[in-house]
């Protein structure tokens, strides 16, 4: 089976380099389509999903 692009591909095998580089594109991509965000609103952003999947998580498993 061919490898992925992420096993293939050098800037994504790396993951602090890969998580910058995808948040510079959403950056891009949402300036461009007229919502400007920041790294920051990104980091807050994947902190409160954090969250909510770990609070989904605790409330899904059976008592």
């Amino acid at each position: 089976m061919k490898k992925s692009l992420l096993e293939t591909n050098p800037y994504l095998k790396d993951p602090v380099l890969r998580r910058k580089m995808l948040d510079r594109s959403i950056i891009s991509s949402s300036a461009i389509e007229g919502i400007h965000i920041t790294e920051e609103d990104l980091q807050r952003f994947r902190e409160e999903r954090a969250v909510k999947e770990t609070t989904k998580e605790t409330s899904d498993t059976p008592r």
